[in-house]
């Protein structure tokens, strides 16, 4: 049975603040701060609520001592989303000394290039974005998935829509996006075992006129609902679309619509369903403890970016003092070996993809996203 390690929010007691260094390394110094890196694409608008969840999560575990007695900084570092860049920062991180776990990347494609630079240099990736179950590959093992994967979220998805009576889709994603490709695989995947068939998939938006002739298709091919894993302004592209040619029917989407604000008309709203995880209205446990400490912070409420980059902090720093040791084969064992209590409550890693968030459906209500009432029991699904 694995072991239960706690993080808690500023509501609770945070187990990591007291406790003492025995059996540390060399990498542990007596005095200083100890640095920690996070990667995303700062530079951009939609990444304040990331940082915010961040900064949250850093003045909380320094309020109860920091990481093996050490307060902690935030060493903070764009890769702007771009995978030459992140490769450039990764590189640059990984040959210097610090905290052994880094926190971030925002992109499939981007984690799984990078993680290995990590991983040969002694360090270990922390990924809260991205939910590619292709971290589990031994390729790719300097990376740790702290999401929901892309596994779990279609088949909460399939599930849904056979409640609904939908057994006919249509699939649109954004052309060479690895994300995109490998949930739409995992969607046909599940779909299959439900009665739910892909009977058209495209990942190519070029004008209105072109789109029209999608529609025509799907009409005949009789599509009953469209689902979307589209990313970055082909979300956006798709919605203005949708809405210039009437469309009627219902859209499920993939969790990237969550990720940073996108414009979607209010008649599109309306018939869109989108896989999350982060419960956005929980009125109690950790959750709603967070949501409360994030509200007092900022004033306003946080999202999923947010929730992510939160957790991911604070399951790092648990690690570490879990293991009472900054050497990263310490934490690895740690890692594989015990359960951590988080925002979403016990999670623990299957190899190295996280286990335990729960995956729902969420629909727009006065245009905010809040879950669906008549959930499924679907997104428990692992490699």
């Amino acid at each position: 049975m694995k072991k239960n390690w706690i993080i808690l929010s500023t509501l609770g007691v945070l187990v990591i603040g007291g406790l003492l260094c025995f059996g540390c390394t060399s990498t542990v110094k007596e005095t200083g701060k100890l640095s920690v890196d996070v990667v995303y694409p700062f530079s951009q608008e939609y990444s304040a609520s990331f940082k915010n969840g961040i900064e949250l999560a850093a003045r909380e575990i320094n309020d109860q001592g920091g990481i093996l007695n050490q307060p902690i900084e935030i060493n903070y570092n764009d890769d702007g989303n771009n995978t030459n860049t992140a490769v450039e920062v990764a590189t640059r991180i990984a040959e210097k000394a610090g905290f052994p776990i880094v926190i971030g990347h925002r992109s499939t494609d981007d984690v799984l290039k990078v993680g290995n630079i990590y991983k040969q240099n002694n360090k270990l990736l922390f990924a809260p974005i991205i939910a590619s179950s292709k971290l589990n590959r031994p390729e790719n093992e300097g990376a740790y998935l702290c999401a929901p994967s892309d596994d779990a979220m279609a088949d909460e998805m399939v599930r849904s829509m056979a409640t609904q009576g939908i057994q006919r889709i249509a699939v649109v994603h954004s052309a060479g996006n690895t994300y995109g490709k490998d949930f739409i695989q995992k969607v046909e995947e599940h779909g299959a075992e439900v009665g739910i068939e892909i009977v058209d998939a495209v990942s190519y938006l070029p004008n209105l006129d072109y789109f029209r002739y999608y529609l025509k298709k799907w009409d005949s091919l009789g599509v009953q609902a469209i689902v979307t894993a589209c990313v970055g302004n082909d979300i956006t592209v798709l919605y203005e679309y949708l809405e210039k040619t009437g469309n009627t029917r219902p859209i499920f989407a993939s969790y990237d619509i969550e990720i940073q604000p996108y414009v979607i008309p209010t008649n599109m709203k309306n018939l869109t369903q989108v896989t999350s995880y982060f419960n956005n209205t929980a009125a109690a446990g950790r959750e709603s403890a967070f949501i409360k400490a994030y509200q007092k912070a900022y004033g306003k409420n946080p999202d999923v970016p947010a929730a992510q980059a939160y957790m991911s902090l604070h399951l790092a720093a648990d690690a570490a003092s879990a293991a009472q040791s900054l050497e990263v084969e310490t934490i690895i064992k740690v890692l594989e070996e015990n359960s951590f209590e988080t925002v979403y409550g016990s999670l623990d890693f299957d190899k190295r993809l996280i286990d335990g968030i729960p995956v729902f459906q969420k629909i727009y209500i006065n245009d905010q996203l809040v879950p669906r009432e008549n959930l499924t029991g679907g997104g428990q699904s692992g490699e």
